[in-house]
């Protein structure tokens, strides 16, 4: 009998390791797919193709191509989060030079990945019902607002709502941002390198807290 339970037992250990295998493999083969050719190539037919499993393997794992995509986004605002508070760490270490290497992580993350930030800050994540999704990117959001009140307790960024002035720097950053991959950075215009407007930015709200 134990001998019995005990096959059962790895037989049921078996089956989860090969569910977690085949789910990694079909979330890098989105991935790929993304990196590739933009959200518009991302079906759960594409992707069962591309990790090699069977045509029904990708719905025992997602209910549909939105739980797919909103998994994958998670994924890359936990891992943006990762870099952007690590990029903190390595900085001089005082607040206001944590700030701005955490917004520089987000100027160089969306840059050199369009398709996964329009991916995460685009209008599907935004409507999408999967819940995880949205808690990721409250999280990286609440992450901002944290360094935000960091440098206003040291009297680097002028006092009042944390949350108020956190809006400020991201809405300049992203719209900065999509300025730029949309082509329409023109430094006759005085839009420069996303970063150049982060840090200029960043400037005056820093002489701004002097007043």
């Amino acid at each position: 009998m134990s001998t019995y339970l005990g096959r059962l037992s790895g037989m049921k250990s078996g089956r989860r390791t090969r569910s977690r295998n085949t789910r990694s493999a079909l979330l890098g083969a989105a991935a790929g797919l993304l990196e590739e050719r933009g959200i518009g190539a991302v079906t759960l037919r594409a992707v069962g193709e591309r990790a090699g499993v069977s045509r029904g393997a990708p719905y025992k794992h997602f209910a549909d191509k939105e739980a797919l995509l909103s998994v994958l986004a998670a994924g890359y605002f936990e891992r943006l989060g990762l870099e952007m508070w690590g990029a903190a760490e390595d900085s001089d270490g005082d607040p206001f030079s944590r700030l701005r290497a955490v917004g520089e992580v987000y100027v160089r993350f969306a840059l050199e990945s369009p398709h996964r930030y329009r991916l995460m800050f685009g209008e599907k994540m935004q409507e999408s019902p999967h819940p995880e999704v949205h808690e990721a990117a409250h999280g990286l959001y609440e992450g901002l607002v944290g360094a935000v009140a960091e440098c206003q307790e040291a009297g680097e960024l002028p006092a009042g709502d944390p949350t108020g002035l956190a809006a400020l720097i991201y809405a300049t950053v992203h719209g900065a941002v999509d300025l730029a991959l949309a082509g329409q950075a023109d430094e006759s215009k005085g839009l420069e390198d996303p970063r150049s407007q982060l840090r200029l930015l960043l400037f005056y709200l820093r002489i701004g807290a002097g007043d």
